[in-house]
Protein backbone atom coordinates (compact mmCIF):
# COMPACT_ATOMS: atom_id res chain seq x y z
CA UNK A 1 0.00 0.00 0.00
CA UNK A 2 1.37 3.36 -0.99
CA UNK A 3 2.84 5.67 1.60
CA UNK A 4 1.32 9.05 0.76
CA UNK A 5 1.36 10.33 4.35
CA UNK A 6 4.29 10.79 6.68
CA UNK A 7 4.16 8.57 9.78
CA UNK A 8 3.17 11.55 11.93
CA UNK A 9 0.03 12.05 9.84
CA UNK A 10 -1.14 8.44 10.14
CA UNK A 11 -4.16 8.07 12.40
CA UNK A 12 -4.50 5.78 15.37
CA UNK A 13 -6.93 5.05 18.17
CA UNK A 14 -5.85 5.90 21.69
CA UNK A 15 -7.66 5.46 25.00
CA UNK A 16 -6.85 7.83 27.83
CA UNK A 17 -7.22 5.32 30.65
CA UNK A 18 -7.17 8.15 33.20
CA UNK A 19 -10.55 9.28 31.80
CA UNK A 20 -12.10 5.85 31.16
CA UNK A 21 -14.88 5.00 33.63
CA UNK A 22 -15.23 1.36 32.58
CA UNK A 23 -18.82 1.80 31.39
CA UNK A 24 -18.41 -0.75 28.56
CA UNK A 25 -20.10 1.52 25.99
CA UNK A 26 -17.22 1.00 23.57
CA UNK A 27 -17.52 -2.77 23.73
CA UNK A 28 -21.32 -2.64 23.46
CA UNK A 29 -21.38 -0.49 20.30
CA UNK A 30 -18.70 -2.64 18.69
CA UNK A 31 -20.67 -5.79 19.48
CA UNK A 32 -23.84 -4.17 18.12
CA UNK A 33 -22.12 -3.23 14.85
CA UNK A 34 -19.96 -6.31 14.28
CA UNK A 35 -21.47 -9.16 16.32
CA UNK A 36 -18.18 -9.80 18.08
CA UNK A 37 -16.58 -6.80 19.74
CA UNK A 38 -13.18 -5.72 18.48
CA UNK A 39 -12.55 -3.80 21.67
CA UNK A 40 -13.06 -5.75 24.88
CA UNK A 41 -13.38 -4.76 28.48
CA UNK A 42 -11.36 -6.51 31.12
CA UNK A 43 -10.78 -5.92 34.79
CA UNK A 44 -7.65 -5.51 36.87
CA UNK A 45 -7.05 -7.39 40.10
CA UNK A 46 -7.98 -4.16 41.90
CA UNK A 47 -11.37 -3.98 40.15
CA UNK A 48 -10.45 -1.34 37.56
CA UNK A 49 -12.32 -1.98 34.29
CA UNK A 50 -10.56 -0.97 31.08
CA UNK A 51 -10.76 -1.75 27.36
CA UNK A 52 -8.23 -3.82 25.44
CA UNK A 53 -7.89 -2.36 21.97
CA UNK A 54 -5.67 -2.34 18.90
CA UNK A 55 -3.19 0.53 18.94
CA UNK A 56 -2.58 0.30 15.18
CA UNK A 57 1.13 0.30 15.93
CA UNK A 58 3.76 2.01 13.83
CA UNK A 59 5.57 -1.34 13.65
CA UNK A 60 2.87 -3.98 14.28
CA UNK A 61 4.31 -7.14 15.77
CA UNK A 62 1.09 -9.01 14.94
CA UNK A 63 1.69 -8.44 11.21
CA UNK A 64 5.27 -9.66 11.51
CA UNK A 65 4.11 -12.77 13.37
CA UNK A 66 1.39 -13.77 10.91
CA UNK A 67 2.79 -16.57 8.73
CA UNK A 68 0.34 -15.94 5.85
CA UNK A 69 0.29 -12.14 5.72
CA UNK A 70 -3.32 -11.85 6.85
CA UNK A 71 -2.46 -8.78 8.93
CA UNK A 72 -1.12 -5.74 7.13
CA UNK A 73 -0.53 -2.12 7.90
CA UNK A 74 -1.91 0.47 5.51
CA UNK A 75 1.03 2.86 5.33
CA UNK A 76 -1.16 5.67 3.99
CA UNK A 77 -3.65 5.67 6.88
CA UNK A 78 -1.72 3.92 9.66
CA UNK A 79 -4.48 1.35 10.21
CA UNK A 80 -3.55 -2.28 10.81
CA UNK A 81 -6.05 -4.55 9.08
CA UNK A 82 -6.83 -8.25 9.42
CA UNK A 83 -7.95 -10.00 6.23
CA UNK A 84 -10.22 -12.88 7.29
CA UNK A 85 -10.07 -14.35 3.77
CA UNK A 86 -6.31 -14.85 4.09
CA UNK A 87 -6.29 -15.92 7.74
CA UNK A 88 -6.07 -19.66 8.09
CA UNK A 89 -6.16 -19.72 11.86
CA UNK A 90 -2.74 -21.16 12.56
CA UNK A 91 -2.82 -23.35 15.64
CA UNK A 92 -0.19 -21.22 17.35
CA UNK A 93 -2.27 -18.01 16.97
CA UNK A 94 1.02 -16.17 16.61
CA UNK A 95 -0.69 -12.82 16.02
CA UNK A 96 -2.44 -13.04 19.39
CA UNK A 97 0.80 -13.84 21.16
CA UNK A 98 2.67 -11.06 19.37
CA UNK A 99 0.23 -8.27 20.25
CA UNK A 100 1.52 -6.53 23.38
CA UNK A 101 -1.93 -5.04 24.04
CA UNK A 102 -4.01 -8.24 24.03
CA UNK A 103 -6.07 -6.78 21.19
CA UNK A 104 -6.51 -9.74 18.86
CA UNK A 105 -9.36 -11.99 19.93
CA UNK A 106 -10.56 -15.53 19.25
CA UNK A 107 -13.53 -15.13 16.95
CA UNK A 108 -14.58 -18.75 16.76
CA UNK A 109 -16.33 -20.18 13.75
CA UNK A 110 -15.04 -19.65 10.24
CA UNK A 111 -12.88 -16.61 11.03
CA UNK A 112 -10.43 -17.65 13.75
CA UNK A 113 -9.43 -14.19 15.03
CA UNK A 114 -10.65 -10.63 14.88
CA UNK A 115 -9.27 -7.20 15.70
CA UNK A 116 -10.22 -3.56 15.40
CA UNK A 117 -10.20 -2.11 11.90
CA UNK A 118 -10.99 1.45 13.02
CA UNK A 119 -14.53 0.95 11.71
CA UNK A 120 -13.26 0.74 8.14
CA UNK A 121 -16.78 0.70 6.66
CA UNK A 122 -17.76 3.78 8.65
CA UNK A 123 -14.57 5.54 7.53
CA UNK A 124 -15.58 5.01 3.91
CA UNK A 125 -18.59 7.26 4.52
CA UNK A 126 -16.66 9.86 6.53
CA UNK A 127 -17.39 8.61 10.05
CA UNK A 128 -14.92 7.91 12.86
CA UNK A 129 -14.69 4.79 15.00
CA UNK A 130 -18.01 4.11 16.73
CA UNK A 131 -16.36 3.49 20.10
CA UNK A 132 -14.88 6.99 20.04
CA UNK A 133 -18.17 8.59 19.13
CA UNK A 134 -20.13 6.81 21.87
CA UNK A 135 -17.63 7.17 24.73
CA UNK A 136 -19.42 9.30 27.36
CA UNK A 137 -16.21 10.56 28.96
CA UNK A 138 -14.33 11.23 25.72
CA UNK A 139 -11.56 8.84 26.71
CA UNK A 140 -11.23 7.38 23.19
CA UNK A 141 -9.46 9.43 20.57
CA UNK A 142 -8.89 8.95 16.84
CA UNK A 143 -5.91 11.15 16.09
CA UNK A 144 -2.72 11.50 14.11
CA UNK A 145 0.46 10.34 15.78
CA UNK A 146 1.50 13.99 16.03
CA UNK A 147 -1.76 14.91 17.80
CA UNK A 148 -1.29 11.96 20.13
CA UNK A 149 1.82 13.54 21.59
CA UNK A 150 -0.28 16.47 22.84
CA UNK A 151 -2.87 14.19 24.51
CA UNK A 152 -0.49 12.24 26.69
CA UNK A 153 -0.68 13.81 30.13
CA UNK A 154 1.09 12.66 33.28
CA UNK A 155 -2.19 11.14 34.50
CA UNK A 156 -2.74 9.33 31.20
CA UNK A 157 0.82 7.95 31.24
CA UNK A 158 0.43 6.72 34.83
CA UNK A 159 -2.88 5.01 33.99
CA UNK A 160 -1.36 3.48 30.83
CA UNK A 161 1.47 1.97 32.89
CA UNK A 162 -1.02 0.38 35.30
CA UNK A 163 -3.02 -1.08 32.43
CA UNK A 164 0.09 -2.44 30.69
CA UNK A 165 1.19 -4.04 33.98
CA UNK A 166 -2.21 -5.76 34.19
CA UNK A 167 -2.04 -6.91 30.57
CA UNK A 168 1.40 -8.44 31.17
CA UNK A 169 0.06 -10.20 34.28
CA UNK A 170 -2.90 -11.55 32.31
CA UNK A 171 -0.50 -12.92 29.70
CA UNK A 172 1.75 -14.48 32.34
CA UNK A 173 4.63 -12.09 31.65
CA UNK A 174 6.61 -9.97 34.07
Amino acid sequence: MANDNPVGAQRTKWVDYSRCIGCESCEAICKFLYGLPRIQMTESDEGLAFPLYCHHCEHPMCAKACPVGAIEKDEATGAVYHDPARCRGCKAMKCMQACPFGAIYHAGGVVPVTKCDLCRDRARVGLGPACMEICPCEAIHFVTREELLNLKTREASTAQKLVMKQIRQMRGQK
